[in-house]
């Protein structure tokens, strides 16, 4: 591995993909940020640095400051790499899944907080395709609606249609002000990014067309054995219903081999915290922070 031992540190590159997914398999992540994908499509606001320690892989997120870590990526006892660092100065690790903040919980030597905005909202995907039962009424009027109004095909993409998928993306960003939205110009970058590179992060792409243009758009890959974990899930606004019909087109045809779908986080954006919430997960994937209270 061409990876500095710590306390050396190096950028990120594409060419890490295949020794970061060696190491997820030794030990597969929950949580949505930890996948090759994720960390390099968002580098420009994450400015991850990697090192090695203890024989895991370190992500170090925009260490200028302070020493922010991803959780230590490889096989092995996982909390012995943490406490060096954690006794180290301006060192903290971010998005800590609850069975790692476990082993911290027993010893008052360390600061355990919740991190509500980016716990992950996990569904069972089989309610997401089946959409029974009365809580679910709306989706399926909603998906009514717009089969009742337009003609549509589902279309699994590939490299091929990068080009018409950027075209949708532009349209999008258009509608939201992506260039005015600090956010959704981050964001922006990040999905562009898988979008070019959908490939060679192996990810699973579908689209709903209406009269042969793009107008909604998913990206997800395997994030677990039997969890499928969704990047991307854009539609035209003004079309009552997209939403609702790609997130379920996309997971009937993709998602099958999965039991679970992990949407991500909802930043504490109320609009989309409700969004999620009304597709009643069966699972919160809560996340910590966790720092040395002598530092």
């Amino acid at each position: 591995m061409n990876i500095p031992e710590y306390p050396d540190f190096r950028p990120l590159e594409m060419e890490d993909r295949p020794v970061f997914i060696e190491a997820l398999k030794a030990s597969p992540p929950v949580i949505s940020e930890l996948t090759f994908t994720n960390l390099y499509a968002w580098r420009e606001v994450y400015k991850p640095l990697i090192t090695r320690l203890k024989g895991f892989i370190l992500i170090c997120s925009d260490c200028a400051l302070e020493k922010k870590f991803f959780l230590p990526i490889g096989a092995g006892y996982i909390k012995a790499p943490m406490e060096e660092l954690l006794k180290q100065k301006n060192c903290l690790f971010f998005r800590v899944p609850e069975a790692v903040k476990a082993l911290f919980e027993k010893d008052s030597s360390f600061r355990i907080e919740f991190d509500a905005d980016n716990s992950d909202y996990l569904f069972r995907t089989s309610d997401l395709i089946d959409l029974a039962g009365k809580k679910y009424d709306g989706k399926r009027n909603l998906i009514k609606k717009f089969k009742g109004f337009f003609n549509y095909d589902y279309v699994k993409l590939d490299s091929s249609h990068v080009r018409e998928c950027f075209l949708f993306e532009e349209e999008w960003c258009s509608i939201k002000h992506c260039d005015s939205v600090e956010g959704l110009f981050k964001e922006r970058r990040a999905v562009r990014e898988m979008l070019a590179h959908c490939r060679e992060f192996d990810l699973v792409a579908g689209a709903i067309r209406v009269e042969e243009k793009i107008c909604a758009l998913a990206v997800a890959q395997r994030l677990n054995q039997n969890t499928l974990v969704l990047h991307v899930l854009r539609a035209n606004p003004a079309m009552a219903g997209l939403y609702q019909l790609i997130c379920n087109e996309f997971l009937a045809h993709e998602a099958g081999e999965y039991e679970f779908v992990n949407m991500e986080q909802d930043l504490g954006v109320e609009g989309l915290r409700k969004s999620k919430l009304s597709y009643h997960p069966v699972e919160m994937i809560k996340k910590y922070t966790i720092s040395s209270k002598d530092n």
